[in-house]
């Protein structure tokens, strides 16, 4: 059996053990537990501990044990879970241990795939009354090589149907045994969406725990979870309501250090870092664009990554969009067609010609690829218009006066300066006429600075946290990432140092001042749950 990925080593991991073995929790006096779910994460000591310590803390509270959650058996990992007085529940040894849930998941794969067999189909099924097809859908294109899903009759779309629904069953038998009071989550994606659903369904309180910050996981009626889009959304308005200042200036500062740079992840710095700053006069001969015509350049997404961030959408997923879209450009020769890849891509294991052998089966003499070698920034002089599902890039040129066309429901969606199709019709008739969308008028465009400003805008998250052991894993985390950049997202590879590194030190400061006194710990002391 393949084991879980820790890169680490024993020298450094002893220490911490033993550390933490000096701050062990008492023996639980509850017949709930707490569940720190960490299958959908990396196991690296700057992204897991602060869910440990909270843990920690509010297994102190509560008196309920405590369930660490993993996909595979680590023995290293292990004994870091052992120090801490807590449980480690490994997936695959549950899936062995409930060939029920195994059959169930095979009834339920094979009827799904003789009854319909659509990538549509897939995102319809439901599971405990939860809408686990989307997130079936997302965690299937997210680790194999598809890029969307038209038929799931094949192994790769069966075997993972298969494996992600037996863990599910297995999960939900284990809870009906093991009643979740909380639990402490990591992503509101993938199979892990799929999980927090039965975890809700079971009664848990569930919150999110990051290095930077605690929060708590809210769902839809439907009994889908509520996104970071949805929440950034609310928590504008809500910023709104408290400013009344004029941000122009202030967000226009704040782009200018995005666009050179200076704030950001390494990864996200690539779409400006590097590149070159082209003027429209300069874009359209290189490219040979027809000068009399309007730009309307198209922001691709990352193909793989979570489908529903942005809400359910009139398109199959993101693949779908960016294919349907260059099909309705090449019936429009009234404008340009510029299609912008996205400088992630390949991060998010986005096969390298993806995009490429798509706009080479749809160009037109007025379709164009924007080479990798230009900033971003340069759209902001060759757009007359801009096209994305919900990418930050629609947020950001909105500030400059470029109308924006979304399908999505981004955090600056409805605020009156995007065009917002509802409609895969609405949304082609929206091509056909793009050439005639005008710029955004000066009071549109002030409100998409103020709406960019107030998201961006640091300090005023009160769930954030601050403190000296917290800033000192922030910082060695975000340095981590910065050296590492696409590595970490690819192949986990070169992470063993950091961790040892990292280890090292969160040892000492555990040693010398403990972890009662950490603002991770603390937090989930404070919170409590009904035990």
């Amino acid at each position: 059996m393949r084991k879980e990925d820790f890169p680490i080593s024993e020298d450094a991991l002893k220490g911490l053990v033993s550390a933490c073995a000096e701050h062990r929790c008492r023996d639980a006096v509850s017949s709930r537990y707490i569940y720190v779910n960490l299958s959908m994460v990396r196991l690296q000591i700057a992204w897991v501990l602060p869910k440990l310590l909270y843990a920690a803390g509010l297994s102190e509270k509560s008196g309920c044990g405590v369930y660490v959650i993993t996909w595979r058996e680590n023995a290293l990992f292990r004994e870091l879970v052992e120090a801490f007085g807590f449980k480690l529940l490994c997936l695959e040894s549950l899936d062995r241990q409930s060939p029920g849930s195994g059959f169930r998941a095979f009834l339920k794969t094979a009827g799904f795939l003789a009854s319909d067999g659509s990538g549509e189909g897939m995102q319809d099924i439901r599971l405990f009354d939860v809408p686990a097809g989307r997130y079936l859908y997302e965690d299937i294109i997210r680790t194999s090589g598809l890029s969307t899903i038209r038929s799931a009759r094949n192994k790769t779309c069966a075997k993972k149907m298969l494996h992600i629904l037996w863990m599910c069953y297995a999960l939900s038998g284990h809870l009906k045994k093991y009643p979740p009071a909380c639990c402490i989550a990591d992503d509101l994606a993938y199979h892990e969406a799929i999980q927090l659903g039965i975890f809700n369904r079971h009664g848990a309180k569930i919150v999110n725990v990051s290095q930077v910050a605690e929060e708590r996981v809210l769902f839809n009626e439907d009994g889908s979870t509520v996104r970071r889009s949805g929440w950034m959304h609310e928590r504008v308005i809500e910023r709104m309501k408290a400013s009344g200042e004029d941000v122009s200036e202030k967000a226009e500062k704040m782009l200018e250090d995005r666009f050179s740079g200076k704030n950001g992840r390494k990864l996200d710095k690539g779409a400006f870092c590097g590149k070159k700053v082209a003027g429209r006069e300069e874009l359209t001969k290189r490219l040979g664009l027809d000068p009399g015509k309007k730009n309307a350049v198209i922001m691709a997404h990352t193909f793989t990554d979570a489908v529903y961030n942005y809400g359910r959408l009139y398109f199959r997923d993101y693949y779908d969009w960016l294919e349907q879209t260059l099909i309705e450009a090449g019936k429009n020769g009234e404008v340009n067609w510029i299609l912008k890849p996205h400088p992630t891509r390949k991060a998010y294991h986005e096969s390298a010609d993806s995009i490429e052998a798509m706009f080479e089966r749809h160009k037109k003499d007025n379709t164009y690829l924007l080479p990798e070698d230009v900033s971003a920034e340069s759209i902001r002089d060759l757009a007359d218009v801009l096209i994305t599902i919900g990418g930050n890039a629609g947020a950001e040129f909105s500030c400059f006066g470029i109308p924006v066309i979304i399908v999505g429901k981004p955090y600056y969606h409805g605020f009156g300066y995007t065009i917002e199709p509802e409609s895969r019709e609405a949304y082609d008739r929206v091509l056909k006429d793009i050439a005639s969308v005008e710029r955004l008028t000066p009071g549109q465009t002030s409100k998409a600075r103020e709406v960019f400003y107030l998201n961006n805008l640091k300090g005023l998250n009160t769930l954030a946290f601050r403190d000296e052991f917290a800033e000192l894993v922030k910082g060695m985390y975000n340095g981590m990432l910065d050296d590492m950049a696409v590595q970490y997202f690819e192949k986990n590879t070169g992470t063993k140092k950091y961790n040892d590194e990292i280890c090292r030190r969160v040892s000492d400061y555990i040693k010398e001042h403990g972890i009662e006194g950490t603002e991770y710990y603390r937090r989930g002391e404070s919170r409590g749950v009904s035990a």
